[in-house]
């Protein structure tokens, strides 16, 4: 069973075969349910084909269950799950709501070890991340920050993922 940070890492890694340089992720983690918006600047999406789990952009594989399988989680707790391209040079949105409340809500799980993942596996990603709260948004991880306390000698790379486990913990209460 695939989590919600699991399904995070999928898209991401979406974005970057997309060829994106910028990702930005909002999130929220109410009380009842989860809301993750993320947009990039990647070539884009040519259609809603994206959800069907025959067509995929892959040349190892023929099939690409990762957003079909969220967006049939997300609908099975009576969420939603959008998809589109943001203009014609490009870019893709996509947001999603998840019922935590609900009977069949998968757990968020280790959002922290799925950021520290993606900062390790794509250094070149400029990624962003904002948590909302009560209709405001914060910007709580700039991974271009990091590199550059990293460069400048004010952190190192042993204790990103300490760092991100606190930011996951104090803005995201997970």
């Amino acid at each position: 069973m695939k989590d919600l940070a699991d399904h995070l890492f999928d898209i991401i890694e979406n974005s970057v075969n997309a060829r994106a340089s910028k990702v930005i992720i909002k999130m929220e983690n109410a009380n009842d349910y989860f809301f993750c918006s993320i947009t990039d600047n990647g070539t884009g999406i040519s259609g809603q084909e994206v959800l069907d789990p025959f067509v995929t952009s892959r040349k190892t594989r023929r099939i690409g269950l990762g957003l079909p399988l969220l967006k049939k989680a997300v609908e099975d707790t009576g969420g939603y799950l959008k998809i589109w391209r943001i203009d014609g040079n490009g870019g893709t949105a996509l947001e999603f709501k998840m019922n935590l409340n609900h009977i069949d809500a998968k757990p968020v799980g280790d959002l922290a070890r799925t950021f520290s993942d993606i900062f390790l596996a794509w250094p070149e990603i400029i990624l962003k991340l904002f948590v909302i709260k009560e209709g405001s948004e914060k910007l709580v991880l700039d991974f271009q920050e990091l590199r550059d306390e990293i460069e400048q000698g004010l952190r190192d790379y042993t204790n990103i993922r300490k760092h991100l486990y606190e930011v996951s913990e104090r803005e995201l209460k997970i």
